[in-house]
């Protein structure tokens, strides 16, 4: 008699589970979670297409698409995929004011696949800049603010063509901006070097400056360069 009761009771669980399975529920899945774009000149976007199927039994939605960064954007067609039907998902990354470099990215979509609710699609890019500055940040120490503050720059024309350095602004930091010599031509493969003079208010009290300059030139897709910079009160010059 225990022996029956028990192969009843484990009938009965074993049927109560497999109601609650979601095996028969909405399943995605992806042809690929990644994409590499690999070398990709700064300032243009480019896009991918991340194509999926629901495997399951029921409708699947698209509930949400995040992004890790807003220099990512996805975008997704129909919102609701019955079985066995397919989708896709639009991925752009937009590499405007990126420094150069290895950069990775992620999508996360969200759905009502009850197993797998949440995919990460990755994005990875080598990011190329045509302009190079070095250096790429600004530091120094300085015993008064009341003087221009000098920073020596190059900038090196990796491309066939010819460029200009036209202006330069501080984007923040309170700091007026100047250029020596006020205009700087790039020739095609090789260095220029000039002069970034920073003139700061020497107020009470003040010890550093910190902010960005921004270089304007007639690049296409290059058409600012930023570059942070610091400067620092050297107390130890004025004892």
């Amino acid at each position: 008699m225990k022996v029956w009761v028990k192969l009843v009771l484990s009938i009965f669980l074993a049927l109560s589970v497999s109601s609650f399975c979601p095996a028969d529920g909405p399943k995605i899945k992806f042809e690929k979670l990644s994409h590499d774009y690999g070398k990709v000149l700064s300032g243009k976007t480019v896009s991918a297409e991340f194509e999926f199927q629901n495997e399951g039994g029921a409708t699947l939605k698209i509930e949400s698409l995040t992004a890790s960064c807003g220099c990512t954007k996805a975008v997704e067609g129909n919102k609701e995929i019955p079985p066995h039907g397919t989708g896709k998902i639009m991925a752009h990354f937009d590499t405007i004011g990126m420094k150069a470099g290895r950069k990775q990215k992620t999508i996360f979509v969200k759905t009502n696949d009850l197993v797998n609710p949440v995919t990460k699609l990755t994005l990875y890019a080598d990011v190329v800049k045509e302009l190079n500055v070095a250096p790429p940040s600004l530091n120094k120490k300085v015993s008064s603010f009341s003087e221009p503050v000098v920073f020596p720059l190059n900038i090196t024309d990796t491309t066939e063509k010819s460029y200009k350095i036209m202006d330069a602004t501080a984007v923040e930091g309170e700091a007026q901006v100047s250029l020596d010599p006020s205009s700087v031509t790039l020739e095609p493969k090789s260095t220029s070097h000039l002069n970034l003079l920073l003139r700061l208010k020497a107020e009470p009290n003040r010890s550093f400056y910190a902010g960005r300059i921004r270089l304007k030139t007639n690049h296409p897709s290059e058409s600012e360069i930023e570059i942070p910079f610091f400067v620092k009160l050297d107390n130890t010059r004025q004892n």
